[in-house]
């Protein structure tokens, strides 16, 4: 398959990289504050699944007016737990705990694996690139990481005007790299929002799925980004 690849496109966040503090330690903070005292882990279990229930409706989202659609998501988060707290409350909390952390750059950190995996990819010459929904705090973090040396393509969407899943913004980054779908692949930890538009547009695509979230995914899915070695 390698010999066919020219391209791999990276999903940013939840594939190359994660907040610190992690989400649903933010979440479980919110909760203790409000009197519920609840592991971590199984905070992010709910909100695995609640990732998987609102897989489709969360790939809809343009960045404005979501707080609708967050209050359901932990809601459901709530129900999940069993716990019986004032949703407003929580989603208020929640969104200040996010608003707090999501916009610095220090609060976003590389997976153990991603970079010794850029880094054996960008020596068997394959183009690399990141297409991200996001803002311009994207290209300030990954240049503070240390990404920029193995990116040959970054794709914001902010700065493009194109939002994911649009197939636009996909056909944008293969017309950067100079290559065509059926050579290059692509990878995200969503399969609505990356994988399956990508796939549907003729790319490979592969969901890294670090919290089971997503089971029945119709794609290839993997634990983590340690799935690449295969490529060099």
């Amino acid at each position: 398959m390698t010999e066919e690849i020219d391209a791999i496109m990276f999903d940013l966040g939840g594939t190359l990289i994660d907040l610190r503090p992690p989400r649903h330690e933010m979440f479980a903070s919110v909760l203790s504050r409000l009197g519920a005292a609840v592991d971590p882990a199984k905070v992010a279990k709910a909100m695995a699944k609640a990732d998987r229930i609102f897989d489709r409706e969360m790939a809809l989202l343009d960045g404005h007016d979501e707080g609708v659609f967050w209050t359901r998501f932990d809601a459901f988060i709530l129900d999940e737990l069993k716990l019986k707290l004032d949703i407003d409350a929580v989603a208020s909390g929640v969104s200040a705990a996010f608003d707090e952390v999501i916009p610095k750059v220090d609060s976003w950190v590389l997976f153990p694996e991603s970079r010794p995996i850029l880094e054996g990819l960008s020596r068997r010459d394959f183009k690399l690139g990141v297409v991200s929904n996001a803002t311009d705090l994207a290209r300030k973090v990954v240049d503070k990481l240390g990404l920029s040396e193995f990116l040959d393509v970054l794709v914001i969407s902010d700065e493009v005007g194109i939002r994911k899943p649009a197939r636009g913004i996909f056909r944008l980054a293969l017309d950067r790299a100079g290559t065509e779908p059926n050579r290059s692949v692509f990878v995200g930890d969503k399969p609505a929002l990356d994988v399956l538009p990508a796939v549907e547009m003729g790319m490979h695509g592969v969901l890294v799925d670090r919290h089971d979230a997503f089971p029945d995914c119709p794609c290839l899915r993997v634990r983590d980004l340690n799935f690449f070695k295969r490529f060099f």
